[in-house]
């Protein structure tokens, strides 16, 4: 509570900046370490006071995450507790505004990610609900989870927690997304050869380049001017 009075107006500037609430919490976190190191200790006083946690699954998690394994075989790879922004991205040829986007990723996850045992593109994901969801807050966050999942075109199933489970009603459940094919890659955006687009995976500016190797050898492309950091690509496609 002192923290939040002290940096109240720090607050409420980087939330107008469109950070979410989590963000604002860890840059909070970061200043006050900062200042309370006082810049004067070495690399072997610096405390690390972790230790890891007893249980990474919660009990109804794991046992959902044993029925659910023997559901999905060979026929999918299971990821637990996958980042929203491991998983998505924000498409926005504004920088700021695809900070802003980012930022409201930041923090969260999906409990369970199933991924193609092949190419490892997730297939889809899944929300173990127990009773926090019905709080207020969970379920607004969930429905913007929920919006997020829809603009990717990535299906999100929800799972109410139980004690037990019916592998029955599991496998009714997961059948329409298990053993679809999925694309390769994400396919590329086209944009006219006269202007310059920007980088759909950061927003930053793209260059021009021609591909030294591969099937495309000799082909113009636009690349991210931040790569290796990003490695967005657009066609470029000449017209006549």
């Amino acid at each position: 509570m002192q923290s939040q009075n002290k940096f109240s107006l720090l607050r409420r500037i980087l939330i107008t900046l469109g950070l979410s609430a989590e963000a604002v919490d860890d840059i909070v976190e970061r200043i006050e370490d900062f200042l309370s190191d006082k810049g004067n200790k070495t690399l072997d006083q610096v405390e690390y006071p972790y230790a890891t946690r007893d249980h990474f699954l919660s009990p109804a998690e794991h046992s959902f995450f044993m029925v659910l394994k023997s559901i999905v075989s060979d026929t999918a790879l299971i990821s637990i507790k996958v980042g929203l922004g491991d998983l998505f991205y924000a498409r926005a040829n504004d920088p700021s505004k695809f900070r802003i986007y980012t930022n409201k990723i930041d923090r969260k996850h999906v409990d369970f990610l199933l991924c193609d045992p092949r190419t490892v593109h997730p297939i889809a994901g899944i929300e173990l609900d127990d009773k926090s969801h019905q709080r207020s807050d969970r379920q607004a966050r969930d429905e913007f989870v929920e919006h997020v999942f829809a603009a990717a075109k990535l299906p999100l199933i929800r799972v109410s927690a139980k004690n037990s489970y019916s592998t029955t009603e599991l496998q009714a459940l997961l059948r329409p997304h298990l053993g679809t094919e999925r694309p390769s890659s994400p396919s590329e955006p086209v944009v006219n050869p006269d202007e310059q687009p920007h980088c759909p995976k950061c927003g930053s500016d793209m260059v021009l380049r021609t591909a030294k190797s591969g099937a495309n050898q000799g082909e113009k492309f636009w690349g991210c001017s931040r790569y290796p950091q990003y490695r967005g690509i657009v066609k470029y496609v000449l017209e006549f």
